[in-house]
């Protein structure tokens, strides 16, 4: 039983960790919190289920994953044109930010409340048999699907941004961005960048999320709140943190879960949250993040 609690676990935390990274990239570089990430998440999730419901022949799971992180890049790529860039261009306070990316969220979730209702919509059957056997755990193969797909995904980025031009590009901005600017660095092009990841990661999202719990109005809001838990306690901005955190969130859930039942468990992570910022409120990243003027 511990053995199939801890992958279980493992499993969970690696979907936080997709979330908490598409909040945290954004923050790294821009310094806010993309509360719309969420919304993004639950768009995403709805796409892919329609995609999959009305292309015949069915496609592949991947296919639909590949189509609704295009549709993440173009959407997160609109709000940024429309939103968050006239931001910039004023130099309005880092306040506008919270405050539109809190108004988008809350605009998405009520438009998507308004077409669809809170019953969730199933995504098709992936799989003939739901479970397999290791020795004496039973592992779930959409579990085991989810692992993959976010451990591959955070892979790539992880490699994309400490081994690429672009990703010293993506860390020069986040540390200095007007120094960056004199160095050659086209922050605008990095920042583009920096939302087309957190696209693809909504998109990629979605769907996991999706085919594990269904499609509803609420469910990338939801999940964001884990996010949001995840990235402030692996430290605001930090990737690595943020992917450690998520997979310790999701650790703790599962086995609290199963001892002292659900409905206590989102008690539990605001109160993991609390006294992990009390012992060490830099995070697990073990620095601060820094405000923008």
């Amino acid at each position: 039983m511990f053995l199939q609690l801890l992958f279980n676990g493992i499993s969970l935390g690696a979907v936080y960790a997709l979330i908490a990274v598409g909040f945290a990239i954004v923050f790294s570089v821009l310094k806010f919190s993309n509360f719309a990430h969420g919304g993004m998440i639950s768009i995403c999730a709805y796409i892919g289920f329609f995609f999959q419901k009305t292309v015949k022949p069915t496609p592949p799971i991947w296919v639909t994953i590949l189509f609704t992180s295009l549709c993440g890049i173009v959407m997160s790529l609109f709000l940024d044109r429309i939103v968050y860039a006239s931001i910039r261009r004023n130099k309005s306070p880092k306040n506008y930010y919270f405050l539109s990316s809190l108004t988008i969220s809350i605009i998405i979730t009520a438009i998507l409340n308004v077409f669809f209702s809170k019953n969730p919509l199933a995504y098709p059957m992936l799989f003939s048999s739901t479970t397999f056997n290791v020795g004496n755990i039973r592992i779930s193969r959409m579990d085991t699907m989810i692992l993959i797909v976010s451990v591959v995904l955070l892979v790539l980025l992880i490699f994309l941004i400490d081994k690429t031009k672009v990703g010293l590009a993506m860390r020069a901005v986040s540390i200095d961005p007007e120094t960056s600017k004199l160095m050659g660095i086209n922050s605008n092009f990095i920042i583009l960048m920096t939302f087309s990841l957190a696209g693809i990661l909504a998109g990629v999202s979605g769907v996991l999320l999706g085919c594990k719990y269904g499609v509803f109005p609420d469910l990338g809001q939801s999940m964001m709140i884990k996010g949001f838990i995840a990235s402030v306690i692996g430290g605001l901005g930090s990737l690595g943190g943020a992917i450690a955190a998520a997979f310790l969130l999701g650790i703790i859930e599962m086995f609290w879960t199963y001892v002292m039942g659900s409905l206590s468990t989102p008690v539990m992570t605001f109160v993991v949250m609390l006294l992990f910022l009390f012992i060490r409120p830099q995070g697990i990243s073990g620095r601060f993040a820094k405000e923008k003027v």
